[in-house]
């Protein structure tokens, strides 16, 4: 097909942001609710083989929701790179990379499972440093932060501040409660879950938050069109 017929006949694409949460929404509820009824059926009713535990343990690197986690980060990363190749005369274009090339990062992260492999060679747990990284990471992107328009700018710090409260919060206070009673019971499958599913909402709302970016106050859908 020639350039003229390209031109005339683009492909166009219709992205409903509202939709896509809701769907990845539901994925994330599906994940949690199967992990639950596992762990259930496996310590109050009769053991289950480890492999099926493995596929549906957010908390397991070779599960379902480890996969559909590093997707999404890798989605985000996508969205981060787009947003800031079209900011032009933007002072943060930069800052739009740093985000994308650091979700890129955790989506590998995510399933190489490096912060875990730190623990093995350290004392103290890895949530600890990752803490102070934050904290930096809010510095330098702090006048960044300020000045993304709302209601861009409470969403993603919503979004944020849902994936922290899971990755460093309840991820340290998991590491207490394994001193005190071990892996190998419901209570702490259900810490983790919690901990795996504010993680899966965080970023399933970042990509919300992105893909709104991109949608004109009289619109509620995004018409990509490639020629």
């Amino acid at each position: 097909m020639s350039g003229e017929a390209y031109r005339r006949f683009p492909w166009v694409f219709v992205i409903d942001p509202r939709k896509i949460t809701l769907c990845l929404g539901g994925i994330v509820l599906g994940l949690v609710l199967a992990h639950i009824f596992v762990q259930a059926y496996h310590y109050f009713v009769d053991e289950l083989p480890w492999l099926l535990r493995e596929i549906l343990d957010p908390d397991e690197e070779e599960s379902f929701a480890t996969w559909f986690s590093a997707i999404n980060l890798f989605i985000s990363s996508v969205l981060l790179f787009v947003i800031a190749s079209k900011r032009e005369k933007d002072n943060y274009k930069r800052h739009w990379y740093g985000l994308g090339a650091g979700m890129a990062f955790m989506s590998l992260d995510e399933i190489a499972g490096m912060h875990e492999a730190f623990n093995t060679v350290t004392d103290f747990a890895w949530t600890i440093p990752a803490g102070f990284g934050v904290i930096v990471m809010i510095l330098i992107y702090w006048k960044f932060l300020v000045t993304l328009p709302q209601p861009m700018q409470s969403r993603v710090l919503v979004a944020g501040a849902t994936f922290l409260l899971g990755a460093l919060v309840v991820e340290h206070l998991a590491d207490y409660y394994i001193e005190a009673y071990t892996m190998k019971n419901f209570g702490y499958n259900m810490l983790t879950v919690f901990e795996e599913s504010l993680e899966m909402i965080g970023v399933v709302l970042f990509i919300r938050a992105l893909l709104l970016s991109f949608v004109n106050h009289d619109q509620v859908e995004i018409r990509l069109r490639i020629n």
